[in-house]
């Protein structure tokens, strides 16, 4: 196993073996941090923040004081039986010594750095497990943030022959498309909303680079391209938007969609990381509601796998 860089490193935070639902087979999936959306139903927040995440457990914090003696960043008060934290001075913290010396892991670090190496390793332990379909899924957070190490990791799984695929949001420069295409054998691509400006209120960005991403990856990407619409209801689950939808896809000539409908799993994550969730007033689709926009989208030539049923 050659590795040009072997001491790269990228920031993620998790990998999860034998996985079923993120490409064919059994996969071993790479969560890398950071990602250029900030979507209100993300179902992992801590994959936002390039660097790593502090997690605050108030259930299991006794208020012994010993973070807060230990901060040096004095972004820390124990107030009224409660730890206080200014998150903004944690950014920027490189000791973390508050998490060193808690003594009930209720301050935790979610993310770390990992060398290609180390991650080649894993996966390489990994791979007696797949079977003959699967392979390794780099998805975040949007993995092509950190191009330099996923380049490197997905040139090198594919000379050893690994099935290698990404999940990305497509808001990233075109560039970084270009320099992992050659490596890469599945991207699953989010369309979250057709309309510029509520995909703008929704994620904080609007969705001009995505599409033409799109455009640019059916028409030049050899591999298998699977578009995902995440089904929010009351936010881009109208008839408007899946006639946009629709349109996009007959234009630009690809025939398969796959919904991923609304859960509400990632709710304790918020209160870990001190954010509001505020996704209790987006009710879950109904099978209903999922099977009338299968039908609308099958009834345009377009193949619909809804959640787990996905095209592999």
């Amino acid at each position: 196993m050659i590795i040009t860089n072997p001491n790269l490193k990228a920031n993620i935070f998790d990998i999860q073996g034998l996985s079923v639902h993120d490409g064919p087979g059994c996969r071993t999936l790479i969560f890398l941090k950071g990602c250029t959306l900030n979507c209100f139903w993300c179902s992992n927040p801590e994959g936002i923040s390039i660097k790593p995440s502090l997690m605050y457990s108030q259930i299991k914090c006794i208020r012994c004081g010993n973070c807060e003696k230990n901060c040096s960043n004095t972004a820390i008060e124990v107030k009224d039986n409660k730890i206080l934290l200014a998150r903004d001075e944690c950014i920027s913290c490189v000791n973390q010594s508050c998490v060193d010396e808690c003594y009930t892991n209720a301050l935790t670090l979610c993310g770390y750095e990992i060398t290609i190496k180390k991650l080649l390793d894993i996966i390489k332990r990994d791979r007696q497990f797949w079977g003959y379909e699967g392979g390794i899924t780099l998805t975040g957070g949007e993995p092509l943030l950190q191009i330099d190490f996923v380049e490197e990791t997905l040139k090198t799984c594919h000379n050893l022959y690994i099935h290698t695929a990404i999940e990305t949001c497509g808001n990233i420069p075109w560039n970084n498309f270009k320099r992992v295409m050659p490596y890469l054998d599945w991207i699953f691509f989010d369309i979250k909303h057709s309309n510029n400006n509520e995909h703008k209120i929704a994620t904080g960005v609007n969705n001009l680079l995505i599409l033409d991403n799109a455009k640019k990856l059916a028409s030049e990407f050899s591999g298998k391209l699977i578009f995902r619409l995440p089904l929010i209801p009351n936010f881009n689950d109208s008839e408007i938007n899946i006639t946009n939808t629709v349109s996009f896809l007959n234009e630009i000539k690809k025939n398969e969609i796959n919904l991923l409908p609304l859960h509400h799993l990632g709710r304790e994550k918020y209160n870990l990381l001190n954010k509001i969730y505020d996704m209790d007033k987006y009710p879950m689709p109904s099978i209903k509601s999922l099977k009338n926009i299968k039908n609308r989208f099958k009834q345009n030539g377009i193949n619909c796998y809804i959640g787990s049923e996905t095209p592999f």
